[in-house]
């Protein structure tokens, strides 16, 4: 009789490749959930988590270094790489619970391989956490038409008077001419005929692809859209605005009273930084695009309120010519001490991650009409969300009814110029 033969139960091996990008698009997941989660104005704080795709995060912060650091303020600027740790006997990672973690090029041993399919650049400050397929050379990606009629001239690229180098990039400075960005980058909003108005910035832009899009694409480009530091592709992304005619600002992170500051990132702007090392941090903020006309936070209800630290972030914005936006309700009292151009946000809108929501939203737009047709000009902040996109959409077209105007969030700013 054949003798039996008994099979052993074997668990799947996976690759080492397969958990590190598992583990990464985990550790993305989690950080931009923590991350783009603004909480709202008044004594009630809400925590929202934006749809996401895709994130790129800074280079770690590291201790000043002798010379070759100094630029930088102590912020390496060399680019991170996967590095893959020692591998078990049934061929899984073994690295504690990291998986792969990120490593600097120095880091890497004779026979370590870094997982990626191009070198490292060593100008480069950030890395590509989620992956994106990149189009075939010579090929024009394609994109659909928009049917919402262009009621407004393209905001202007970034021009070269109005940018000035630093280790991090090109960040905004004001033209030999005086001219300014918040001045230059703006919608061509004629300022009305004394018709009340309501502006409103939305926000979180470029973490989503589908929503980013469709915010450009199918909103008035009288609303202005701010972009999230750590998306990708963010040239892309504000150049397609600023053709639609949207102006553009950056969301600068900042820290909140609520949740943990180092979920804001490498980047974020904190009470417990030095001002040189926040401003650091704000000149690379800076350079993530161009062409934008202002700054605006994300939460910051601690960060706003500590004046030795917010002081020098509005100075700099101010040197910049760029104009800042404030939801806080702190900013705008170091207006005269700082010389900044600040506006502040009269509504914010709830956070609405289905149709259940849209209530809500359609009340505060409400809200705003009637502070406009108080005080001849509104502005409110929202957060991108099919559903708020949605209802911004259809309150946009019933304006015109109600004796009410949209204008862009550059006629907010005080001193704002008529001529770029």
């Amino acid at each position: 009789m054949a003798a039996k033969v008994r099979r052993r139960f074997r668990t799947p091996v996976f690759s080492r490749l397969t958990l590190a990008w598992s583990g990464a698009f985990v550790a993305a997941a989690l950080l931009v959930g923590a991350v783009f989660a603004p909480s709202l104005i008044g004594a009630d704080e809400a925590r929202i988590s934006l749809p996401v795709d895709g994130v790129e995060l800074m280079a770690r912060p590291t201790e000043p270094q002798p010379e070759t650091d100094k630029a930088t303020g102590g912020l390496r600027l060399a680019a991170p790489g996967f590095k893959e740790p020692p591998a078990t006997d049934f061929g899984i990672a073994d690295s504690g619970g990291d998986l792969d973690r990120l490593a600097y090029p120095e880091e890497f041993d004779a026979g370590d391989t870094p997982l990626l399919e191009e070198p490292l650049n060593p100008d480069d400050i950030v890395i590509t956490i989620a992956g994106a397929g990149r189009p075939a050379s010579g090929v024009t990606p394609v994109t659909a038409a928009s049917l919402t009629p262009i009621r407004a001239r393209p905001v202007p690229d970034p021009h070269p008077d109005l940018l000035r180098d630093t280790p991090f990039g090109k960040i905004p400075k004001p033209a030999k001419d005086g001219r300014l960005a918040m001045h230059y980058y703006r919608n061509g909003f004629d300022g009305g005929d004394g018709t009340p108005t309501v502006s409103l910035i939305l926000g979180g832009l470029g973490l989503n692809k589908a929503l980013t899009e469709r915010a450009i694409d199918d909103l008035p480009p009288e609303i202005s859209l701010a972009f999230a530091p750590y998306a990708k592709d963010l040239d892309f992304w504000t150049a397609k605005a600023r053709k639609a005619g949207h102006e553009v600002l950056i969301e600068l992170p900042m820290e909140n009273y609520s949740g943990d500051p180092t979920a804001l990132g490498a980047a974020g702007l904190l009470t417990s930084r030095s001002p040189a090392e926040n401003l650091q941090r704000l000149d690379w903020l800076m350079s993530r695009f161009g062409g934008y006309f202002a700054a605006t936070n994300y939460q910051g209800g601690k960060f706003a309120a500590n004046d030795d630290a917010m002081v020098p972030v509005l100075a700099r914005l101010r040197e910049a010519g760029v104009g800042y936006v404030d939801d806080t309700g702190a900013a705008s009292a170091l207006m005269r001490r700082t010389g900044a151009s600040i506006a502040s946000v009269a509504r914010v809108l709830p956070p609405a991650p289905d149709d259940s929501a849209r209530l809500g939203i359609k009340q505060e737009l409400t809200a705003l009409e009637a502070l406009a047709r108080r005080d001849g000009a509104a502005l409110a902040k929202a957060y991108a969300f099919a559903a708020t996109i949605d209802e911004i959409a259809e309150w946009s077209r019933s304006l015109e009814k109600k004796d009410v105007a949209l204008a862009p969030a550059s006629s907010a700013l005080p001193a704002r110029r008529a001529s770029r």
